[in-house]
């Protein structure tokens, strides 16, 4: 870059930071990946609700190559977006009261700006790096005394100067959990399941694996390739004698990938085993929180999937075939079995037991699981938005 650039741009951005201090802060900014999602999206509804799109403008920061439907004000800030586009960017970020974002950080240009950081989820796996790129902010909602120690511990110096910038008001996004929606009456289900005759399984499974090579070739946390891109499943064999049982036990099977992950499952269609297509969800408006409702148990593994279904206080199995690798590898932020309590699977035969126990009301890990979610949940409830919001409207005067 020509050094006289470099100084013609950083006398522009100042020039424009001094004026941002006089300007009226009248603009919430709200991100979220995938866009209009998770945690500042249910922030957004309840501020709406409450009439506070009257008092400042809602504006979403997205990709400039996202579709934004007509009633939700959006600005591209990410992606290849053009000079004019950048200096609007800028502006909104000066103008802005407060700031909600969960994936792409949104760096406060405002020193009189609030800014709480919503995250994805509950702490688990290590990741260092990712906390780094995260930046200063001012709170960051954590889910109970317990875990705001150990968020303050990964947290403190790269976002947070206090522990008590983190907040136990749990998380926003975890209120969808508990909305009764029938995926088999708005026909979710029937419409991945080549087999289904019109009848309700008895049970439905889902599982939920966390990924261990990414699809793009950047990050891998195990070196254990598994075949199908599933722990446990070695052979197409065991895929057969899964699905035979699942079958014989009238449950289904509902598996869905992690975006990360290569896809490399099976190409066979199985009666009792299907895979959670994404552009169907989009279609049908079906979340994951929806989904998880709708599971009678979930299979996880090392996803902080576990933290928000171990709320509704259901059957919860975990792969650990490869805990040695993921361990040493990727890491956590606690001891593993200390905290994430549920059935552990070593095996297919692990697997098929936990199938069966299911599908018999079984539950075997419950007392355990019941003091993992208390330790791991001050709220056990759909209010967390309402209290993230009640806080927001004291502590950044909205």
């Amino acid at each position: 870059m020509n050094p006289s650039t470099s100084i013609t741009s950083k006398v522009f951005y100042l020039l424009m930071y001094l004026v941002g201090l006089f300007l009226k802060r009248n603009v919430i900014l709200f991100e979220s990946y995938p866009e209009l999602d998770g945690s500042p999206w249910m922030v957004y509804l309840e501020l709406k609700k409450r009439g506070f799109a009257k008092k400042y403008r809602l504006v979403w920061a997205v990709d400039a190559s996202f579709s934004a439907p007509k009633d939700v004000d959006c600005v591209p800030f990410f992606g290849k977006i053009s000079l004019k586009q950048k200096i609007v960017r800028k502006i909104y970020a000066l103008r802005a009261k407060l700031i909600l974002d969960s994936n792409r950080p949104l760096y406060k240009k405002n020193p009189y700006t609030v800014r709480m950081f919503m995250r994805h989820g509950g702490p688990l796996k290590k990741c260092t790096d990712y906390i780094h790129s995260i930046g200063k902010t001012d709170y960051i909602p954590t889910l109970s005394q317990d875990i705001q120690k150990i968020d303050f511990a990964d947290f403190k110096g790269a976002c947070v100067k206090k522990q008590e910038n983190l907040v136990p008001l749990g998380l926003p996004a975890n209120d969808r959990i508990f909305e009764n929606v029938d995926l088999f009456e708005n026909g979710f289900y029937p419409s991945l399941c080549t087999s289904y005759t019109g009848n309700r399984f008895k049970k439905v499974i889902g599982w939920l694996p966390t990924y261990r090579q990414h699809r793009s070739g950047t990050r891998v946390n195990s070196e254990i390739v598994f075949p199908f891109g599933v722990p446990l499943i070695r052979t197409k064999e065991d895929l057969f004698r899964l699905n035979t049982v699942l079958g014989e036990k009238d449950t289904l099977l509902a598996i869905q990938m992690h975006h990360a992950q290569m896809l490399n499952f099976a190409k066979e269609k199985f009666s009792n085993i299907v895979l959670i297509d994404q552009n169907l969800k989009y279609q049908m408006g079906v979340s994951t929180a929806n989904l998880m409702h709708s599971f009678d148990a979930l299979i996880t593994d090392y996803s902080a999937a576990y933290h928000e279904y171990v709320m509704l206080n259901r059957p919860i199995a975990l792969s650990i075939d490869d805990y040695e690798q993921y361990a040493s590898k990727t890491g956590f932020v606690f001891d593993f079995f200390d905290w994430i309590k549920g059935v552990y699977l070593k095996d297919v035969a692990d697997l098929i037991n936990f199938v069966d126990d299911v599908a018999n009301g079984v539950d075997s890990a419950k007392k355990e699981r019941e003091k993992a979610m208390y330790r791991i949940h001050k709220h056990v409830d759909n209010r967390s938005t309402q209290r993230v919001v009640d806080f927001l409207v004291e502590n950044a005067k909205l």
